[in-house]
């Protein structure tokens, strides 16, 4: 590999932003605080948020096998499921505790005690119990005002630790409550019954990233561990873990592929991949094995991955436009392999950066086709070329493929 050659307006050795690897932005580093995570850990609601994805259910196997691949892959809490709604979800679950996974597995409660025995009964030893804290929420669904969702919320968090379970309160329509309100409910819950960490909720995805930091920074006063749930609506979410990121938060919910009610939440592969390729803050997540578990749940949901999709999105390491191409070259010849892409894609399991041809085709992309084959051209044949495949690709309103290019070479050749 050819090495680096310094600028010294900006040397980049050495640097948090830049290896033979990747290249991000300096100002990431710049801005973070003595409060930013150094370590996270992702607490995956794939099995239970996720098949909250209309239309979709896990068969009993299913549940098992992507609980395995996602403590394979490093997550290190990974929520299972309801155990009340079902005999097949309390089978799966039981498996899974009979595997001794390296993942803590976790299960969702309402609360009420019901659902906290048959989370007893399943074996496991960590459980989240869940609540609306939106007082509007409280008052007109549930019929409880703030007093009496502070007293039920304790009640239930006592009853989940006298059983043995380690237990997480998350309170749900969190973000369109006032700060001053959940603070108070928050604070009364961790005073009263000491879960051993409560989750931030922004259940509609309404608070903006600023809101989310400014959030976490409070909480984090209350003295134990704050993770942070999000879901995508307006395409906030993955700037929202950042912001909880730099507050200090300890741990992030989200799920393989994004999926989720609505928009669904902020994606493991995405919350793993930048956190560790901008940030440098670990997760635990082997970011090599995101490409397998990604496609693994895409096949078994049957639910496409976008193909611009962030980090698993089969076009995001697809080069065409002329200009690209041409500074790529410049570049890796100078020491950048990762120039005109973020990160290199073997960081997350990926193959090669591949150069397309189209409609944006330049004399470079061209050249790097006919040099593969060992072609030689004249400037005018190259020119030529370049030209029938640019309109090539703009009749195909796509990518033309290696049988068009051979067409359109014997053609000019």
């Amino acid at each position: 590999m050819t090495t680096l050659k310094e600028l010294k307006d900006m040397p980049m050795q050495g640097q948090p932003y830049f290896s033979d690897k990747k290249w991000v932005s300096p100002v990431n580093f710049e801005v973070a605080g003595p409060e930013t995570s150094k370590s996270i850990y992702i607490h995956d609601v794939t099995l239970r948020d996720g098949e909250q994805t209309c239309g979709l259910n896990w068969t009993e196997d299913e549940r098992v096998e992507i609980g395995v691949a996602l403590s394979d892959l490093g997550v290190k809490r990974i929520e299972v499921g309801m155990p009340v709604i079902s005999e097949d979800i309390r089978r799966a679950i039981k498996r899974l505790v009979e595997m001794d996974l390296q993942a803590d597995i976790v299960t969702f409660a309402r609360a009420k005690k019901a659902d906290i025995d048959y989370s007893v009964e399943c074996g496991v030893k960590s459980i989240v119990v869940e609540h609306a804290v939106n007082p509007y929420t409280c008052q007109y669904a549930y019929d409880v005002d703030t007093e009496q969702l502070i007293k039920r919320i304790v009640d239930h968090i006592k009853y989940a630790k006298d059983c043995g379970l380690n237990t997480t309160f998350m309170g749900w329509d969190v973000t369109r409550a006032s700060l001053d309100y959940v603070k108070k409910v928050y604070s009364a819950v961790v005073e009263q019954a000491q879960p051993e960490a409560v989750v931030y909720t922004d259940s509609f995805g309404v608070a903006s990233p600023m809101a989310v930091y400014r959030a976490i920074s409070e909480l984090k006063k209350l003295g134990v561990p704050v993770e942070f749930h999000v879901h995508n609506e307006f395409g906030m979410a993955m700037g929202s873990v950042l912001a909880a990121v730099y507050a200090g938060v300890d741990g992030i919910h989200s799920s393989i592929n994004g999926l989720g009610e609505r928009t669904g939440n902020v994606a493991t592969e995405e919350v793993a991949a930048a956190l560790e390729i901008l940030l440098n803050v670990k997760s635990g997540v082997d970011i090599s094995k995101i490409d397998k578990i990604t496609k693994m749940v895409e096949e078994i949901t049957g639910i496409t991955i976008p193909p611009n999709k962030p980090v698993t999105g089969k076009r995001l390491f697809w080069l065409e436009s002329g200009v690209v191409v041409h500074a790529k070259e410049k570049l890796e010849r100078n020491g950048i392999p990762s120039a005109m892409t973020p990160y290199l894609p073997e960081l997350t399991g990926r193959e090669d950066i591949e150069i397309v041809l189209g409609g944006s085709s330049g004399k470079a992309s061209v050249q790097y086709y006919l040099d593969k084959r060992d072609i030689e051209v004249t400037d005018e044949q190259l020119d030529v070329l370049v030209e029938k495949i640019k309109e090539k690709g703009r009749e195909k309103r796509d990518v033309i493929s290696k049988e068009d290019f051979d067409t359109i070479l014997a053609e000019v050749l």
